[in-house]
């Protein structure tokens, strides 16, 4: 009498954790979302490949996927588009962000992350990575052995290097507070 009553029930559990587990590998293996639009409406169709195309280049990036090793995915992110130039910005858990601003006109691009807190043998290292990986092959010339500025803000007890390289003017900057990298950012305009 017991097994009679069993069984259906035992199959019903059974089906049901198939059915959820089959829901959870086609949600794990989704593509990402896209970025909200800050101003829903403010973005031209033309420009969806290029914003598209950015987003991609950011994930596949250093700074997005040291930021995914230590805090997971990203909790949002936010477009923003105005006249050709475009802004991402990815938040993450204990405030952590990545924030991306590129416009073509000028020829200006910026990656910068902000963090609780990094040591900087690895903030260093994942500059020195994303210079390389943003002016493919070998880097824009970034002189590391060296910083141009080094400053000292005494307000906010924070220490910044800046590291300039011949491409594009482009430099890379590390803020630090503690000696622990809490900014780093990655810029030039051509």
């Amino acid at each position: 009498m017991a097994r009679s009553v069993l069984m259906p029930a035992l199959r019903w559990t059974g089906l049901a954790v198939l059915v959820l587990a089959q829901l959870a590998a086609r949600s794990s293996a989704a593509p990402q979302q896209a970025c909200a639009v800050a101003r829903p409406g403010r973005v031209p169709a033309t420009a969806e490949p290029e914003i598209h195309n950015l987003e991609e280049r950011v994930k596949a990036g250093p700074f997005y996927r040291e930021l995914v090793t230590q805090l997971g995915k990203p909790a949002s992110c936010t477009l923003e588009f105005d006249d050709g130039r475009i802004g991402l910005t990815f938040a993450f858990a204990r405030r952590a962000q990545l924030i991306v601003r590129t416009d073509r006109k000028i020829e200006s691009n910026e990656q910068r992350i902000q963090i609780p807190r990094m040591e900087m043998a690895k903030a260093m290292s994942l500059l020195q990575a994303a210079e390389k990986d943003a002016y493919r092959p070998n880097g824009c010339g970034i002189a590391w052995d060296h910083a141009d500025e080094d400053s000292v803000d005494e307000r906010t007890g924070s220490h910044e290097l800046v590291y300039r390289g011949g491409t594009c003017n482009c430099q890379a900057r590390v803020t630090s507070r503690n000696n622990y990298a809490v900014s780093l950012v990655l810029k030039s305009a051509c």
